[in-house]
């Protein structure tokens, strides 16, 4: 008996049609289904490749056409936000505020950390042309600014926090917390330039004249932020309707809340220098 290669239903030796489907039959059917099948198989393997890549290929271009897309709608919501910062909308991701917020505090941190690393050179330049030594290496760098980014963003995640807790209580009003950190990082765009400004003149910083004047509108700069964050982060409360508690208590609720905070992440900051000092002296 051998197999017919078409449908493989046994036939006899002798036969030339197949009793079942009637395909003709050749001498040597009996070994050609084997090689029909690895044939297919091995047809079948290279469809499944050429599919796979293609699926691939497709899904990074559907990656990239969709980090386009919210690259774009994310630069067009701060473009508005930047234009008029107390004209919230929430068109846009959910993430935009983190993101916004995360910006923010890596910005300030590395501003910071290239502060002190200017004045820990100019004064390592000063001491050694005054007394031939030096203080060694700089030990400023990537903790600084991982401990300012750290303290700024928790505070403002803190802060935002204290008052989506405000609201939530003292108001029938539910949101979003992403939503709500969206508004907050909304109205407080301006700090985004304000720390970039900041950052391009940081670079500029030491023990000359021109280098304390720009170290001087840093500061100013950053203290203009600060305001801009603390009014950013009391708006909503001004902004609650029919409040269970008046407003202005829950204002000073959430003050000595925020106070409490800053005052964390200032000995959070302070650590971190101390354990400096302890290193140089």
């Amino acid at each position: 008996m051998k197999k017919c290669p078409n449908c493989g239903s046994e036939v006899a030796e002798e036969a030339k049609f197949c009793t079942n489907c009637g395909n003709e039959l050749a001498t040597g059917d009996k070994v050609k289904p084997k090689a029909v099948a690895s044939e297919v198989q091995s047809e079948n393997a290279s469809e499944q490749v050429k599919e796979s890549a293609a699926k691939q290929e497709a899904g990074v271009s559907l990656d990239k056409e969709k980090l386009k897309a919210s690259s774009l709608s994310y630069w067009s919501w701060l473009v508005t936000a930047w234009k008029h910062p107390f004209k919230v909308k929430n068109e846009t991701s959910k993430w935009s505020g983190l993101i916004t917020l995360g910006l923010e505090g890596l910005i300030f941190g590395l501003s910071i950390m290239i502060i002190f690393r200017g004045y820990y050179n100019s004064a390592n330049s000063y001491y050694s042309q005054a007394f031939g030594g030096s203080f060694g290496d700089n030990p400023v760098g990537l903790g600084t600014l991982i401990t300012f980014f750290l303290a700024t963003f928790l505070s403002a995640l803190a802060t935002t926090g204290i008052g989506y807790g405000a609201r939530e209580l003292f108001t029938p009003n539910r949101t979003d917390f992403l939503d709500f950190v969206n508004g907050i990082a909304h109205r407080t765009s301006p700090i985004l330039l304000l720390n970039l400004i900041a950052l391009l003149f940081s670079f500029t910083v030491g023990f000359t004249t021109s280098g304390v004047l720009n170290t001087m509108l840093v500061l100013c700069l950053l203290s203009i932020t600060l305001a801009i964050w603390q009014f950013g982060i009391l708006a909503p409360i001004y902004e609650l309707e029919n409040p269970k508690l008046d407003r202005l208590y829950i204002l000073i609720i959430v003050t000595l809340l925020n106070g409490f905070v800053y005052v964390l992440a200032y000995m959070a900051v302070a650590a971190h220098y101390v354990s400096y000092l302890q290193q140089l002296f």
